[in-house]
């Protein structure tokens, strides 16, 4: 997602394929299930549905929460329900939002995914779809963007695990986030794994089979060859949307046409298990205490220490909380437990939006302090996120990933290797990061149709990948990694901090993805962006670097 939230859970083979242009044929708009993993040609009687008479209507987004703009229309297609059954007539409607191009005559249709997975990016595109726009069209021409609700989110088939709010609430409440928060923490976590996924089987045995990443892949597709432009893909994929690319791209690799890919996640480890993704982590944190200390009087915490001792001081009272957790009594006189998993989480969650920081550097500064009753606004304002920031739904998180998953466990001692290496890569984020993990571990539901080719395919247009230098989940490497799969795709790095190109505005990266999209243009091999705007400032910057692109 443009965040993937902490909240209790969280975060190859090349192939053909035909479409049929005249009217009296139906789309071939994907390969079958068997052929993408024996590498066969397909069959062109899989996935049958007729163009002509599955057209997208568009309307008001009221019944998807989001009616008081002029600028964005809803509508929805019909899609197989199950695209492994061929003789299956049971169709799914799946919802698409669409801001239409701002000049004429339009070029075609960007596609967005911004990330979870388990956010249905209907308020990334009321409140950010316009500011996407302004990145492909600046320069001349026009696409519409649009966002097909993935599987397991919004009203596309929504997945949650509980009947009633009351079992979610007693289920969540002996949940724990961390596997060092205690000598006996990891086996109960790997406990709690399986009490969930037990959960999640008996709920959703009939839906969790079909919310899985390529399902939701051929449901793009269906809407690419219904929309009846030229057949390519456009597509700018944020976070766990480069996963969802990447197999786009390795289903599709001569149907792709400009596919940006931004904070890049390593899809081979998304496929089977994350360890990668925490590699940053610990840089983002040391950059909060060295930019706390740059930031002077507007982060106090830091006083006159170094950067270095900052970072030692925030750990030892984190290690602190392991055996002194803090009960705070509420107002109404409830309580809450403010303990090392919940402020650890906090950290790590924080680390995905630099305008968080000054709020986190206020928690620190009363956790380290010991006057931790001022945490409690801190904490609320975490668990309500950002302005135009979907939630992702805890329970479609695993769903969706968990169901992608190929591996699986039955002793701890096999979670154990993926344990170490999490930890031995990242101090802050390794033992948060294994909750997501095992909990996959011990899923008791698989996608019927899993991606597991190798990605080494030769799209028909090189990709773009942009990655920023200190990312929590999405590292650098991550995109390195991808690109190689890829003949011609591009890496660009932008300098800075947080996940995705949105934190911290930079004019040198959204001139590179406007000329990328308008006039095929890829930057220089080893190209690096500046940002313009800092941490600890209040202001990402993308108010001052839009006006001057439109300037120019």
């Amino acid at each position: 997602m443009i965040t993937e939230a902490f909240q209790g859970v969280l975060v190859e083979s090349t192939m053909t394929f035909v479409v049929f242009n005249g009217d009296d044929c139906p789309s071939q708009s994907a390969p079958p299930i068997s052929q993408v993993l024996n590498n066969q040609p397909p069959n062109p009687r899989h996935h049958q549905f007729d163009r002509r008479n599955n057209q997208i209507h568009w309307g008001s987004c009221a019944h998807l929460g989001v009616n008081d703009t002029d600028y964005l229309f809803c509508g929805k297609l019909a899609v197989p329900l199950d695209y492994t059954d061929d003789s299956a007539a049971e169709m799914l409607d799946i919802q698409l939002m669409r801001i239409p191009a701002a000049e004429t005559p339009k070029r075609g249709s960007v596609f967005m995914n911004f990330g979870g997975p388990g956010g249905s990016g209907i308020l990334e595109m009321a409140y950010y779809g316009r500011l996407f726009r302004m990145h492909v069209t600046l320069s001349g021409g026009s696409y519409d963007i649009i966002n097909v609700v993935p599987r397991g989110t919004g009203n596309t088939l929504p997945f949650s695990c509980y009947a009633t709010q009351d079992e979610r609430t007693a289920a969540e409440s002996t949940a724990l986030f961390s596997t060092n928060a205690s000598d006996v923490a990891l086996g109960r976590v790997w406990a709690e794994a399986e009490l969930r996924a037990e959960a999640c089987r008996q709920v959703q045995n009939a839906a969790g089979s079909l919310i899985g990443t390529a399902f939701t892949a051929r449901d793009i597709m269906s809407a690419v060859d219904v929309l009846e432009e030229d057949g390519k893909l456009r597509y700018w994929g944020m976070s766990y949307g480069s996963v969802l690319g990447a197999t786009l791209i390795s289903m599709w690799p001569d149907r792709v046409d400009r596919v940006l890919l931004d904070d890049v996640m390593n899809s081979h480890e998304y496929y089977r298990e994350d360890l990668e993704q925490v590699t940053d982590v610990d840089s983002a944190f040391s950059g909060f205490c060295s930019q706390c200390v740059v930031a002077g009087d507007r982060c106090p915490i830091a006083g006159n220490r170094t950067a270095g001792q900052l970072e030692e001081d925030i750990y030892a009272a984190l290690d602190k909380l392991k055996y002194n957790p803090i009960p705070l009594t509420l107002p109404s006189g409830a309580g809450i437990m403010v303990d090392y998993p919940t402020l650890k989480g906090m950290i790590y969650s924080d680390m995905y939006f630099p305008i968080r920081w000054p709020r986190l550097a206020q928690a620190l500064e009363v956790l380290i302090t010991g006057n931790a009753t001022g945490i409690l606004t801190q904490l609320g304002s975490a668990a309500t996120g950002l302005a135009g920031e979907s939630p992702l739904d805890a329970d479609a998180v695993l769903g969706i990933k968990c169901g992608d998953k190929q591996i699986r466990s039955e002793r701890i001692d096999d979670v154990m290797p993926g344990v170490d290496t999490r930890w031995a890569l990242s101090r802050l984020g390794g033992d948060v990061s294994d909750i997501s993990a095992i909990q996959c571990s011990r899923w008791k539901m698989d996608a019927k149709e899993r991606y597991a080719g190798d990605f080494r395919v030769d799209p028909a247009y090189p990709v773009l990948l942009i990655s920023t230098q200190h990312d929590p989940v999405s590292p650098l490497v991550s995109a390195k990694n991808m690109s190689s799969s890829w003949k011609g795709s591009v890496v660009l790095e932008q300098e800075g901090y947080g996940h995705t190109i949105l934190p911290q505005a930079s004019k040198c990266t959204a001139e590179r993805t406007i000329a990328y999209f308008e006039r095929g243009e890829l930057p220089e091999p080893g190209t690096v962006c500046p940002v313009d705007s800092l941490p600890f400032s209040d202001y990402d910057g993308w108010a001052t670097v839009l006006q001057e692109l439109h300037a120019l």
